[in-house]
């Protein structure tokens, strides 16, 4: 079993459609919705109602309005394309408590496989690349339970509700499965996620850069 090419995917669009591109445009093709992740020029970026899809990467970012009391949701969820110098919305992220087109929504973050696995798939959370730690404010400040950021598994079925709970990310203690199994041959994974903030962990949050990790065991 050989070690599997991985493509992250994000649904540009507010059409809640699977990406069908890899059947008929070799790995990792998107399909017409669907926009296959730079790694090395694009960045997840959650933001308040202020920022707009098409502003400038460069120029001012808004994040996140952390509340006086209770949590806030992420209004609008962007992939910070540097290399068109955009932020380029994903509508379809997060729950219907946010300002965009999220809730039931099963095809919005996908990770596509071209093999398979030894092991199930992980989404994982840490402070950096180094992936030593996982105490930063906005992932729980130590306590995974309390994290901001906050996914779903969605390769089987929808959430099953447009409030959905998810589970908070936080290095390997908290994590997200992508399936129920290891792979057995190419697959397209899907998740969705969202940031939601509190007044009292993430209210000393910062603009430090966090780090969404796959983790999986081939052979």
């Amino acid at each position: 079993m050989a070690q599997p090419n991985t493509y992250w995917l994000w649904n540009n669009t507010a059409n809640d459609g699977a990406n069908t591109g890899n059947a008929t445009g070799g790995a990792g093709a998107a399909s017409s919705d669907w926009v296959v992740v730079d790694l090395t020029d694009d960045a997840l970026a959650f933001c308040s109602e202020q920022q707009t899809d098409g502003d400038a990467s460069t120029g001012t970012r808004y994040p996140v309005i952390i509340p006086d009391a209770g949590s806030n949701e992420a209004e609008k969820t962007f992939i910070k394309d540097d290399s068109a110098a955009i932020f380029d919305q994903v509508p379809l992220a997060g729950t219907t408590a946010g300002g965009q087109s999220g809730g039931d929504t099963r095809y919005v973050f996908a990770i596509y496989f071209d093999g398979a696995t030894a092991g199930i798939p992980y989404l994982e959370a840490w402070d950096d690349n180094t992936h030593a730690a996982s105490v930063h404010n906005f992932l729980g400040g130590g306590t995974p339970a309390s994290s901001s950021i906050i996914g779903i598994t969605t390769t089987n079925a929808v959430p099953g509700s447009a409030t959905w709970a998810g589970t908070p990310l936080a290095g390997a203690s908290s994590r997200l499965s992508l399936d129920t199994a290891a792979l057995t041959g190419a697959q397209n994974l899907y998740f969705n996620l969202k940031q939601v903030v509190t007044n009292g962990t993430h209210a000393t949050g910062s603009s430090t850069a966090l780090v969404l990790t796959l983790r999986y065991l081939y052979s």
